[in-house]
């Protein structure tokens, strides 16, 4: 598996979310890994996110690339662990009854490695926006996509006022960014045929239609299944294909 650019930062007692007490720890000893659902360990995690509060005193630690890879062979070690994470939001749904008031994201880090990431809180920020966030490890999920292999994958639970968008430009859609280019190929067509004096161009004809192309552009993106396990593993597999 790809390493995923996750950094850890401190441990258990984070310096952003609050303390988990000892009694909260014995509770998320008992979230269950590999299986898709949330468990009394969510609520700890969830809980714990509605505390969160930014500290002018973060500072980052370094720690070996190795334990990247160890959040999923090893997730009792991490669990509640803070962290920080960045990539690529993919999809955005609403957590499963009764967490409905819980996002769930689909985010794709900078290596394409896919995760999912719980956002306690409303958010203004939309899919397809770069994020960096700090987050607490929550569980490994294996999930069994339409090809019929399974696939683990880390998820996390954070506040949405622990998220950050780094590039505004990427919260707008790609197919607005093509508008300018198609106004202004039709322009340079309909020109064009008012010189040609011989012939009668019907204007229908030779103008590009705008649907067209945004139609052309949503083809050429991805469309994830609203199935978080067939969701998950068309990410994974298009990792692969970038690596």
């Amino acid at each position: 598996m790809v390493p995923m650019h996750i950094f850890l930062l401190f441990c258990i007692f984070g310096a952003n979310f609050p303390p988990i007490e000892e009694n909260e720890a014995a509770r998320l000893t008992f979230a269950v890994d590999g299986r898709d659902s949330l468990d009394d360990g969510f609520a700890v995690l969830v809980e714990n996110a509605m505390g969160w509060a930014a500290s002018s005193e973060e500072k980052a630690g370094s720690v070996n690339p190795a334990v990247f890879l160890d959040l999923v062979k090893d997730p009792a070690t991490y669990r509640g662990n803070e962290l920080a994470i960045a990539g690529v939001i993919e999809q955005q749904s609403a957590a499963p009854p009764p967490w409905e008031y819980v996002g769930e994201w689909f985010v794709r880090d900078t290596s394409g490695t896919p995760f999912v990431l719980y956002v306690v809180g409303e958010s203004d920020i939309s899919a397809k926006a770069d994020i960096v966030a700090r987050a607490r490890f929550y569980k490994r999920v294996d999930l069994t996509g339409r090809d019929g292999q399974v696939r683990s994958f880390a998820t996390f639970v954070t506040s949405s006022s622990a998220v950050e968008s780094s590039g505004f430009g990427k919260s707008i859609p790609l197919q607005l960014l093509f508008v300018p280019v198609v106004v202004a190929g039709a322009l340079v067509v309909f020109l064009l045929s008012r010189k040609k004096t011989n012939q009668r161009l019907q204007v229908r004809d030779v103008l590009l239609h705008m649907d067209e192309v945004i139609d052309a552009v949503d083809d050429a993106s991805m469309d994830l299944p609203e199935d978080p396990a067939d969701a998950l593993a068309l990410l994974h597999e298009s990792a692969e294909e970038l690596t």
